[in-house]
């Protein structure tokens, strides 16, 4: 694990919700991505996943733990260090029409990050139009305005600016959610062509459990701001140790109608973040929690070679 390029280290980001409520979107969570690798993120709305990478990329502040890029906690660089985070650390969001500004043009929604580099109008052109190239569009969009392509085009635009710095790690925030599925699969297919030709290194956060399966070497579930399984994707896939990532995986479609699954449907909704269950957060609808569910959190530890889960069952 001496590779690894992020550490993230019992991080945690609360709000402020009125008088002394707190939000605990991320309450505690560690794990490494090393380089070139591709860690998948998982888990329903709310459960903090999406916070999770905008504290890591410093859009939102910590409010505990440690974010290690490099080596070097991000939440205490200054002044040079931060202009060169911005550089190898970039983001593409969830919603495309959200994220493009639609008084720029494509040209210079792409060339923003460009521009602290001064380069001339011909160059800048040029940088653009092969960033285009690059993600499968064509120079001629370049002076066209964002309402004028359809949303897995924008989605593309949005990955030609993130690549305009030449990052390193980029943090992909449900970056085919709001897409058509017939579309979904060729930006996935765009991603892991980019990060095998550019060597990129990914934290993919998604709802779709079977595309995060293709496209992640380790996948992490998260509930109530907490990370309660981690895992190599095959491993996951097969083997899932906690009783949330069994039933996450129950509803996932086998396209095979020889194979019978079980669907596990859990009961009861999901708590808020800011008025948590004591003991195990999943407790309230785990169909296997215990009373010591209720009296203490379970202890983050590998379970299996590799396998990491919180969870009262497997602590003996």
């Amino acid at each position: 694990m001496t590779d690894a390029l992020v550490e993230v280290r019992e991080l945690k980001k609360y709000f402020s919700i009125g008088g002394d409520f707190e939000l605990k979107a991320v309450d505690g969570v560690s794990f490494t991505i090393q380089k070139g690798e591709t860690l998948g993120l998982v888990g329903e709305s709310g459960c903090g996943k999406s916070t999770l990478g905008r504290t890591i990329i410093r859009l939102y502040e910590n409010t505990g733990g440690e974010v290690l890029f490099k080596g070097k906690d991000v939440h205490q660089l200054r002044g040079k260090e931060v202009g060169q985070f911005n550089r190898d650390v970039q983001m593409i969001f969830q919603d495309p029409q959200a994220s493009l500004n639609p008084r720029m043009t494509v040209e210079d929604i792409i060339a923003e990050g460009l521009d602290i580099h001064r380069l001339s109008k011909g160059m800048r052109r040029e940088r653009v139009a092969e960033l285009l190239s690059l993600v499968g569009l064509h120079k001629e969009h370049a002076q066209r305005f964002p309402h004028e392509f359809s949303g897995g085009q924008r989605q593309r635009i949005g990955i030609a600016r993130a690549l305009a710095v030449e990052p390193e790690f980029i943090i992909a925030d449900e970056p085919i959610s709001a897409l058509d599925v017939s579309i979904q699969a060729q930006v996935v297919n765009l991603l892991e062509d980019l990060q095998r030709d550019r060597g990129l290194t990914y934290l993919f956060i998604a709802h779709d459990l079977s595309m995060v399966k293709h496209i992640s070497d380790r996948i992490g579930v998260m509930y109530l701001g907490k990370m309660v399984e981690l895992a190599a994707s095959d491993a996951l896939y097969a083997r899932p140790l906690h009783p949330y990532t069994q039933a996450l995986l129950s509803s996932v479609p086998v396209p095979d109608p020889t194979i019978k699954r079980e669907r596990i449907v859990l009961q009861g909704d999901l708590p808020s973040p800011a008025n948590k269950p004591s003991g195990c957060g999943f407790r309230t609808r785990c169909p296997a929690a215990m009373e010591r569910c209720a009296q203490a959190e379970p202890i983050w530890k590998e379970a299996e070679a590799g396998h990491w889960v919180a969870c009262h069952l497997f602590e003996g």
